[in-house]
């Protein structure tokens, strides 16, 4: 795909106004497609620079996956401060950088900043194998990093006219874990216990990746498990659902063995949903749309009228109504709710 269209998606992926937190699932993902690269987080800092929340494509991130029982969230703080000020004492406000240890993965960091100071670092990693990261890759992340710095400095929430913001739908990350009664895992994936973290955890500190469970996750598996017992005549598995700043997350219980108290074995599959609109933007990009039909079409999609389209796009009304008909003829529908559809689920 054409640089041009991925940053068109970057741009309206941050300019959705959904949390960043739950924003960095398409996200990063994007921004590696522009910057090719193996892996990307985003860390958010305080005034002072200490860590409020990380997250990674893989948790723990590469900083802290070697020995991470060794390390402390202090040491990994001092490095993130000195990449931080490497950032911002560079005329692009990126740097690059090593991560210790026998990998020696390349880091490109770009700080994430409005006028009231630094909100947090972008972080791309790729393996040594491939090579560090040049010029083209530095411009690139810099033509899109005020889009990056914008999402995340704005707390936004979806309002009740965005259909496809308040609707949520099946993700691709999914995992199996297997637990007893008591909250003790005996098995997990790494992409399990990520999922189980997302789901209880609001912030997300070094050292509490130390630890293969929190409290929030033993309660939800003991809640799974009383259910499980209670219901033992139900032929569906008893599901429970947790909202979350990183998404939506539904937990189905299953019985794998009897036992007495802590000892009965139970799976769990944790499956992320995500806000539809979050696809509807990727599927966009798949239509042999125009730039301004792809805007319209989003604006559609967000359930906006032909004045609110006019008034966030600073075009006028007719302008507005000529891009809607044009997109209509495109995709050869005839109301907003066929366009939608068309892009949404025939792509």
């Amino acid at each position: 795909m054409k640089r041009s269209s991925v940053r068109a998606r970057i741009r309206q992926l941050c300019c959705l106004g959904l949390p960043a937190e739950m924003l960095m699932v398409p996200l990063l993902p994007a921004l590696r497609e522009l910057v090719p690269s193996d892996l990307a987080g985003f860390v958010w800092v305080d005034a002072r620079g200490s860590v409020r929340n990380i997250y990674a494509e893989s948790l723990p991130p590469p900083e802290l996956a070697p020995g991470l029982h060794d390390i402390s969230g202090d040491g990994f703080e001092i490095a993130l401060r000195a990449s931080i000020l490497a950032c911002a004492e560079s005329p692009d406000e990126i740097a690059t950088t090593r991560v210790d240890g026998a990998a020696g993965d390349h880091v490109l960091c770009a700080l994430a900043r409005t006028n009231a100071g630094a909100l947090g670092q972008l972080r791309l990693y790729r393996h040594v194998e491939h090579g560090p990261f040049g010029p083209r890759d530095r411009a690139d992340l810099a033509s899109v990093m005020h889009y990056v710095a914008q999402a995340v400095a704005e707390r936004g929430a979806p309002s009740p006219g965005d259909p496809l913001a308040l609707a949520y739908e099946d993700s691709d990350e999914e995992a199996m874990i297997v637990a007893d009664c008591g909250g003790t895992i005996h098995f997990a994936s790494d992409k399990g216990l990520q999922l189980l973290l997302l789901a209880t955890t609001r912030d997300i500190q070094p050292q509490m990746l130390r630890a293969s469970v929190n409290e929030g996750a033993t309660r939800a598996i003991k809640t799974l498990c009383a259910r499980l017992t209670s219901g033992a005549g139900d032929v569906a598995p008893p599901v429970l659902t947790l909202d979350s700043i990183w998404g939506r997350f539904v937990i189905r219980g299953y019985r794998l063995s009897d036992g007495h108290r802590g000892e009965a074995r139970i799976g769990l599959r944790v499956r992320r949903q995500v806000p539809m609109i979050l696809r509807f933007v990727e599927a966009m990009g798949h239509q042999p749309l125009s730039p301004q039909q792809r805007e319209i079409a989003l604006q559609i999609a967000l359930g906006r009228s032909n004045h609110e389209i006019s008034a966030r796009m600073g075009v006028s009304p007719n302008t507005v109504a000529y891009h809607i008909k044009q997109l209509f003829l495109r995709l050869n529908v005839h109301t907003r709710t066929e366009a939608i559809e068309k892009i949404a689920w025939e792509t």
